[in-house]
């Protein structure tokens, strides 16, 4: 049969459609902190119709994913530093968890798909491609995330994520350090000794450290 020159169409509604779109967007840090996003917009971006977008708008509300003022304008929110402290220090809590619950689960398909990640992540960040490093750092954390096993944990990860995925741009600009930084390597190497402890241990300080270096550049105030 001969290879089809359109993909699939999808069977979910246009509105869960959008709303997922939108959501990943925030979490990939497409939209920068303090942007504002109308309606019209996003239409236009999406080529469809204003009311899958402010549904999506509503969900992503509540989510904390963006902010709202009493004049119905919808914005990426901005950052202090002691919520993105809070934040980060969750995420760290969460992903080290869900590292030490992969490590008996992880399968050896999954293995191999991470440290092809983590060697792309190096190779990202020694040629200062911040945007191909943010999207395989992102690929990275959920894809232990995923080998986990548990839908909970994932959900809770991925809503940290809404909230801090706009400010990982803030590591654009020194991008070309974070392989120092990095504990990927290690990470791996302790899920392929099935070492729980030691895996969450990479992903904390992977996390953590990331952190650190961000707030030593003042770009949070």
């Amino acid at each position: 049969m001969a290879e089809s020159k359109l993909n699939k169409l999808t069977r979910n509604p246009l509105h869960e459609q959008t709303y997922s779109e939108l959501r990943a967007a925030i979490m990939s840090a497409r939209f920068a902190p303090g942007e504002r996003l109308t309606v019209r917009g996003v239409a236009d971006m999406l080529g469809i119709s204003p009311m899958p977008v402010r549904a999506a708008f509503m969900r992503l509300v509540a989510e904390k994913a963006v902010v709202q003022d009493a004049n119905g304008s919808v914005y990426i929110p901005k950052m202090t530093r002691q919520h993105y402290k809070e934040l980060i220090e969750l995420r760290a809590l969460l992903e080290g968890r869900a590292a030490e619950m992969a490590a008996p689960l992880i399968t050896a398909t999954e293995l191999s798909a991470l440290e092809v990640v983590a060697r792309d992540l190096t190779a990202a960040s020694k040629a200062a491609d911040a945007e191909r490093y943010i999207d395989l750092n992102q690929r990275f954390k959920f894809g232990i995330v995923a080998a986990a096993r548990s839908a909970a944990l994932e959900d809770l990860v991925s809503r940290l994520w809404l909230q801090v995925g706009p400010f990982m741009r803030y590591y654009a600009s020194e991008v070309s350090a974070q392989h120092a930084l990095d504990r990927h390597d290690d990470a791996v190497e302790a899920l392929k000794r099935r070492d729980g402890p030691a895996a969450r241990i990479a992903i904390e300080s992977d996390i953590l450290d990331g952190a650190n270096f961000l707030f030593a550049t003042d770009v949070i105030d």
